[in-house]
Parts: structure tokens; C-alpha cells; sequence
């Protein structure tokens, strides 16, 4: 099984690609470890995602903002999922009312946008975490 994991350098995203990984399921990880920028130098997944790279078997990862519609279609056209775990997103409430153009990116058009390669290119189920 092929499995797509939005925010896979995240708390709950890297424990999917774990998870998943584990179980012989070939893993597509996107995150662009935008926690960085929301959150400075303490909010840097890169440690996450090297550790990953370390213990996992299936795993690739690609820095894909879910804002980028072209790059993410690229990503469906170019593997055929059978698992979408979107985890993906600003978590904050407090960074949402400093930042709320960018948090209704991020959370919603990134959101849309995976939705939306959901559908075009047929794949299900969808888990939106």
C-alpha cells in the first residue's frame, strides 16, 4: 500500500509515517517544515525528519507546500496513493489571530487543494487529523 502523510515531520504526522512505515506500507511524506517559520528555531521539524530518514524502510519525503497546487498535483500524477493522512497544518489559535491570512491558507486553501487531487485523481480513503 502506497500512503500519502501531509505534515509528516509534525507530531501526529511523523508518528503516521512510523506507524505506517512499520507495517511494510510505502510512505510519501510531504512537510516543507513550515512550523519554522510560524515558530523560530525552537518550532524546526528538521530533527524529526532526520530521525525518520534514520528508522524508517519506506520512506520519502518531499518539501511540498500544500498551498502549491502544481506541486502537489505533480505529487498525485506521479504516484497512485491508497491512503491520504492529511496532518498538515497551523496549529496555533494564537498564531491564527497574528497571522490570519496565512493560517486560512495553509489550513484551508491546503486543505482544498488535497481535496481537491483527492478527487481528480481518484483516491480513497482520506483522513483529515
Amino acid at each position: 500500500m502506497k500512503v500519502l502523510v501531509t505534515g509528516s515531520s509534525g507530531l501526529i504526522g511523523s508518528e503516521a509515517v512510523y506507524y505506517y512505515d512499520q507495517h511494510g506500507n510505502h510512505v510519501i511524506g510531504v512537510d516543507n517544515n513550515m512550523r519554522r517559520e510560524f515558530f523560530g528555531e525552537k518550532g524546526d521539524t528538521t530533527w524529526r525528519l532526520k530521525n525518520l530518514q534514520a528508522i524508517t524502510h519506506h520512506f520519502t519525503h518531499y518539501v511540498i507546500d500544500i498551498r502549491d497546487r502544481v506541486r502537489l498535483f505533480d505529487l498525485f500524477k506521479a504516484h497512485s496513493f491508497d491512503l491520504i493522512i492529511h496532518c498538515a497544518a497551523q496549529p496555533s489559535h494564537d498564531k491564527a489571530a497574528e497571522i490570519p491570512l496565512v493560517d486560512f491558507e495553509v489550513n484551508a486553501t491546503g486543505t482544498i487543494n488535497l481535496l481537491e487531487a483527492t478527487r481528480q485523481f481518484v483516491v480513497m480513503p482520506f483522513l483529515f487529523i
